[in-house]
């Protein structure tokens, strides 16, 4: 709203840009719940001309932010089979943004939208889970193994490995392979059992493994 007092005397018609462009100020502002602004104004005769703008606008509340979407089903499954695929190689947050298609940052608030877990978490575990196939269904040395799934070293898959499991590897081996063995299946432990219900992790057979690794 906008209110002239021009004391008696009509404003001049080059005034009424000034007029409009202070209003238009004001209903920029319109975080404020008021404002108002007044312009004195010289005109002939030594007479002046008070202008009075006033702005009465809401407060307004910020919306709230959307909630992250996660990632189409075509995204989940490409990123999955680049983790299985590469899963002896290096794989980065940038080479799985690349593959969904999407920017760094969007990728990994996407991905933790839809499985729970940031990208390098989620290798991280498919790498421990893929160990834990090859450790009760091969015979194969740890060091092997660390390297077949893509850690650097078996020091690097042991502390990934006991933060993951709670154990060592080699007390995990020690603590399932006999009853694996023994029931003649292969049993992931429960608190690693693949969760997520929008990547499957698809896991390599024990015979394929022992065919591998002799």
């Amino acid at each position: 709203m906008t209110t002239l007092d021009v004391l008696g005397y009509s404003v001049a018609e080059e005034l009424q840009p000034i007029i409009d462009a202070i209003a238009a100020s004001l209903r920029g502002r319109n975080f404020f719940a008021d404002r108002a602004v007044s312009v004195t104004l010289p005109v002939a005769e030594g007479r002046t001309v008070v202008v009075s703008v006033r702005s009465s606008s809401p407060r307004l509340t910020p919306l709230p932010e959307a909630p992250p979407r996660g990632l189409n089903a075509r995204q989940l499954r490409l990123v999955n089979e680049t983790i299985q695929q590469k899963i002896a190689e290096p794989i980065s947050v940038s080479m799985l943004s690349s593959i969904a298609g999407l920017s760094r940052s969007h990728f990994s608030h996407a991905f933790r939208a839809s499985v729970g877990r940031t990208p390098h978490e989620h290798v991280v575990r498919v790498r421990i889970e893929r160990a834990m196939e090859l450790m009760l269904g091969t015979d194969a040395p740890l060091s092997e193994i660390a390297l077949t799934t893509g850690f650097a070293d078996q020091a690097h898959f042991s502390n990934k490995f006991r933060q993951t499991a709670g154990l060592t590897p080699t007390q995990w081996r020690r603590t399932h392979q006999s009853d694996t063995r023994a029931a003649g299946a292969m049993e992931p432990t429960e608190g690693l059992r693949p969760s997520c219900k929008y990547i499957a992790i698809e896991h390599t057979s024990v015979q394929s493994m022992r065919r591998s690794h002799p």
